[in-house]
């Protein structure tokens, strides 16, 4: 047993520390922990400098819509009667994340990030009615190039869209609220001289055919519709039209083409071995 007790001694004479290599030591557990403590403040100055930024360009946001609005309200009061404003409420939300929730494995969660702050905010946008019309009110900015990134603002200006009004025009910045009645107008006018044209057109296809029904009793008297190709590539440039075909007792037939003020032209006429039209229009 004295042999024993003597080697477990020396084992514990030899694992004591000296007071340096102790005081080493509990350095080391010092800088250990101002790393972690410096690495924590920097994450946390980091947070809070986006958080910041964030903050700030939420009230840019604010401040844009408000001035938006206000430049709506201006325009629609300037147009006048009819000329309605109609503001939309918008709830967006400010958020900063920090660091992925399972870094080991960022796919894994979906690569969700931890959330740090979050604000919920209201804004509103603006944009005018007027019947059928939307006049929407944004601030044009224009770029150099195509590459750049940095844009001018021209100001704010009105686009128009609505019946009549081709897809192409709608994106067309106009300042003048002069120009945006003009343009509503013209479509209007456009709108209803399509509709009066329709309507010519269709009594005067009904005229036509109580017409030729009255003067040729026997007759088989149809409507029909007809192309004519224009001077286009593609067969779309073309337009159709209304017709009118008379098929008589006889086996004649012949088509007109009806125009809107009841005019008629002659499509086609057919009378198999017979050389006198006008004896095969009885």
């Amino acid at each position: 047993y004295l042999s024993i007790d003597k080697k477990t001694k020396d084992m514990t004479k030899t694992l004591e520390l000296t007071p340096a290599e102790l005081e080493m030591i509990a350095l080391k557990r010092e800088q250990d922990a101002l790393a972690k403590k410096e690495a924590d403040l920097k994450k946390q100055a980091k947070a809070e400098k986006e958080i910041a930024e964030r903050k700030l360009q939420m009230n840019k946001t604010i401040a844009a819509c408000d001035r938006q609005v206000q430049v709506a309200k201006d325009f629609a009061a300037e147009l006048g009667k009819g000329y309605e404003v109609v503001i939309t409420d918008i709830t967006d939300h400010a958020k900063v994340h920090g660091d992925y929730i399972n870094p080991e494995d960022p796919k894994g969660c979906e690569y969700e990030r931890e959330l740090l702050w979050e604000e919920r905010y209201n804004r509103q946008s603006a944009r005018i009615k007027y019947g059928n019309y939307t006049i929407t009110v944004e601030e044009q900015i224009v770029y150099s190039s195509s590459w750049s990134s940095r844009g001018t603002s021209k100001g704010y200006k009105m686009y128009v869209s609505g019946p009549g009004i081709d897809w192409k025009e709608e994106r067309r910045a106009l300042g003048r609220v002069s120009t945006v009645k003009e343009k509503i107008k013209t479509a209007m006018d456009k709108i209803q001289a399509e509709e009066n044209h329709k309507n010519a057109q269709k009594n005067a296809l009904e005229k036509t055919v109580d017409r030729f029904k009255s003067e040729y009793p026997d007759a088989e008297v149809t409507t029909d519709r007809g192309y004519e190709r224009g001077y286009g590539k593609r067969y779309s440039d073309g337009v159709t039209y209304d017709m009118v075909r008379v098929k008589f007792v006889n086996g004649c037939s012949i088509a007109y083409r009806v125009y809107s003020d009841g005019s008629l032209s002659r499509v086609s006429f057919n009378l198999p071995g017979a050389k006198d039209e006008a004896t095969f229009m009885k």
